[in-house]
């Protein structure tokens, strides 16, 4: 969660990691552990989303029924997947990650979404889609190691519909505000989740995390394992400071 200030190091350094998480129980076991049955478990995502700020996130969004969702930084794709099943939408997927995409497109039957679901390798900054293209977009614990967020907030808004809703969830310290980037894109703050509990359970995560750091090693590699180890080694003490929020947005036009 280190804000890197090499664009290419910041937004690419968990590739070997979706590359090889599907491999690793252990990984899997680490945030069962820490979370319990709040642990979205049959989604399998990386990261610290839950199943509690999974539901909140659909019902945010407002999907109707044939609605087309876009998840920004869909790593293996499982949680924009289930709010596309859930909503009976369509989905697509982009991530700047090669290894996330091809992880996302091996899942798509598992969510029962062969004929409605595509992802795509694309910046979030440069998407690759059309004007006014979907109902609403997600992105879940990513737009925080995008460097320039005005650029991925304005390209947001360019492929949202006028009244299309973004919803993220993301980390914010102290020195950022993600409201003037909103602003900045024309989009309209209209709800803000600060989300509870969050900090004591990713610490509990990090821990476990180095204290099995061999055992990660032999089932994710040593590439993806050093990735793992670095953010737990460098990111807590940046916690007491930060903030988990939930934020909903809104595209007026």
């Amino acid at each position: 969660m280190t804000q890197a200030t090499d664009t290419l190091a910041a937004e690419t350094r968990y590739r070997p990691v979706l590359e090889h998480q599907s491999k690793s129980p252990t990984l899997r076991d680490i945030y069962q552990q820490a979370y319990g049955a709040d642990y979205p478990q049959d989604i399998d995502p990386f990261g610290f989303l839950t199943r509690t700020e999974l539901h909140y996130i659909a019902d945010e969004l407002e999907l109707a029924p044939g609605g087309r969702l876009v998840d920004l930084g869909c790593g293996r794709g499982g949680p924009g997947m289930w709010l596309a099943r859930e909503a009976g939408a369509e989905l697509v997927g982009i991530d700047i990650a090669p290894e996330g995409v091809a992880e996302a497109r091996s899942r798509v039957a598992e969510f029962g979404l062969r004929s409605r679901a595509r992802f795509t390798a694309a910046s979030l900054t440069g998407t690759g889609e059309a004007d006014n293209t979907f109902d609403a977009a997600v992105s879940i614990d990513v737009l925080w190691m995008v460097t320039d967020k005005v650029a991925a907030f304005r390209e947001i808004a360019r492929v949202l519909r006028p009244g299309g809703r973004l919803v993220f969830s993301t980390w914010q310290p102290e020195y950022l505000d993600y409201g003037w980037f909103l602003e900045a894109a024309g989009l309209t703050e209209v709800n803000r989740l600060h989300v509870d509990g969050w900090r004591e359970r990713q610490i509990a995560v990090y821990e476990e995390i180095l204290r099995r750091r061999d055992v990660l090693a032999e089932e994710l590699g040593d590439a993806a394992a050093a990735v793992l180890f670095d953010e737990a080694t460098e990111t807590p003490a940046l916690l007491s400071t930060t903030q988990r929020i939930v934020v909903t947005a809104t595209l007026t036009g």
